[in-house]
């Protein structure tokens, strides 16, 4: 079986940082798209039907061979969508027989073929059908997407989940594919609701209702459309899903539109329906505003809350909302300063809780601060806490002095966690600002790998696929395994 990858040179790891070198654009995207100019909501998405429909049937056979262009890692290997220990040569280790993850690949259909009767052209459209592992896929079955604990079942490092769905509005067993995908399936199904919106009131096979809705639009219920919204801003179009449109473009002469333009799906689904489309030449960019091509950045201005700020914050002051974390479990989330403050239970035997003057922070207990580049944080005890309580960050305890907590680095997000029972009225948060305002003289230069939750990892990357974080002195930077 195999079990990991290989570890690889600094350069192959560099060049998959960096994306995949794309070759020059093949087509002028302003004019590729200029039928959907002006277009919004509903009609710009049958525009774009309009223009990517048509195209190159590959025949499911063929997809091995084309998995050779759009899903071959810089190491020559196939990249897995749901396993990020495979080490597959592409076309050799197929569809097969299978026990356990890492023995062979499937064409995986993100939007099953029990959904729309294993008809063509969906059954081999190589924008949906992806190489993932055998075994995995099999887990997956043909259960929708969504968010899970992963009760019931997690590939290798937890990189893939099948449970209960956790996301409001669905309760069914859902799969969670990982973090680093997420974005790109939410873009995949969009094209797919998109690119076949006049065959959708027929996929109708097993929970294919649960996610489409039958109408040519908006074409997705609408608990899975607002958290593929949310995907597709939290895992944005990076060079590797541009190259993957590239490589599909040139073998079925279609493209998907949410890869060319992110915010795409806004203008058909969200916050900018009301604005009409108008296509850009560059790939990878957001369409022109028609009525403000030019949309200069502003600088940071104080008075302006979206605007993330230094400055005291009152804890007991915030408005806290219900919140679930897919690593650390229930707890809360406030906005202040233009950044988000959240807290989770994660190991603690006792749910947080904001209590009169004070907030709790339990034994075990989860403390995150997003938003910015935080460089400090000072914590003000409310009196109260239990002796010998502290806050561990990256594996180092803090303990009171004189009545608070001071820690300074460099962290984006910065995340703690609790040790004993702490009692804290007030935090100060200071955040790198964007006019480069120089940090403190105690930030230190170590370099610190974190995961996408921001737990630590050591000073490394692992050569294990994944998204991770890391941070040297000021400097964050997101380094992708693939």
């Amino acid at each position: 079986m195999r079990r990991f990858l290989t570890h690889l040179f600094l350069a192959t790891i560099l060049a998959t940082v960096s994306g995949s070198p794309l070759s020059a654009q093949s087509v002028d995207l302003a004019t590729y798209y200029s039928a959907a100019n002006g277009k919004k909501g509903a009609q710009l998405k049958t525009a774009l039907y309009e223009i990517i429909t048509n195209h190159t049937v590959i025949s499911y056979d063929g997809l091995h061979d084309a998995y050779k262009t759009s899903d071959c890692r810089p190491d020559g290997k196939l990249r897995d969508w749901y396993s990020n220990v495979t080490n597959y040569t592409i076309g050799t280790d197929k569809a097969g027989s299978y026990t356990e993850e890492g023995d062979c690949y499937n064409r995986e259909h993100s939007v099953p073929q029990s959904w729309f009767s294993k008809a063509s052209p969906m059954k081999s459209d190589l924008v949906h059908v992806v190489p993932t592992d055998g075994y995995v896929n099999n887990r997956r079955s043909s259960y929708p997407f969504g968010e899970t604990n992963g009760e019931v079942y997690r590939s290798a490092n937890s990189y893939s989940k099948l449970g209960a769905c956790t996301t409001s509005g669905y309760t069914g067993l859902v799969f969670e594919p990982n973090d680093e995908v997420k974005g790109d399936f939410a873009r995949i199904y969009f094209y797919m609701v998109t690119c076949y919106e006049n065959r959708i009131s027929s996929w109708n096979g097993g929970t294919a209702s649960q996610v489409f809705d039958g109408k040519t639009y908006p074409g997705l219920r609408d608990w899975t459309l607002k958290m593929f919204l949310r995907w597709a801003k939290e895992d944005p179009v990076d060079d590797t899903e541009r190259a993957r449109n590239e490589a599909v473009y040139k073998l079925q002469k279609n493209r998907n539109p949410y890869v060319d333009y992110p915010s795409l799906c806004d203008y058909v689904w969200g916050d900018s329906i009301s604005n009409a489309f108008q296509a850009s030449g560059g790939g990878g960019t957001d369409p022109v505003d028609p009525v403000d091509p030019v949309d200069p950045v502003d600088p940071v201005d104080p008075e302006d809350p979206e605007e993330p700020v230094s400055g005291a914050i009152d804890l007991t002051k915030l408005t806290w909302v219900s919140d679930t974390h897919p690593t650390y479990g229930q707890g809360f989330t406030a906005t202040t300063n233009g950044l988000t403050l959240s807290y989770y239970k994660d190991q603690s035997s006792v749910e947080p809780k904001a209590v009169g003057t004070e907030l709790r922070f339990y034994d075990g207990s989860v403390f995150l601060i997003s938003g910015a580049e935080v460089q400090r944080v000072v914590f003000h005890d409310a009196g109260g806490s239990k002796s010998g309580c502290a806050i561990i960050i990256d594996g180092k305890e803090y303990s009171f002095q004189d009545g608070k907590i001071s820690w300074s680095g460099s962290m984006n997000p910065f995340i703690c966690r609790a040790s004993l029972q702490s009692r804290f009225a007030s935090i100060d948060i200071t955040i790198s600002q964007p006019d480069g305002v120089s940090s403190p003289s105690d930030v230190p230069s170590f370099r610190c790998v974190f995961d996408e939750q921001g737990r630590y990892l050591g000073h490394s990357v692992p050569p294990r696929r994944g998204v991770y974080l890391v941070r040297k002195g000021e400097k964050t930077e997101k380094v992708i395994i693939r």
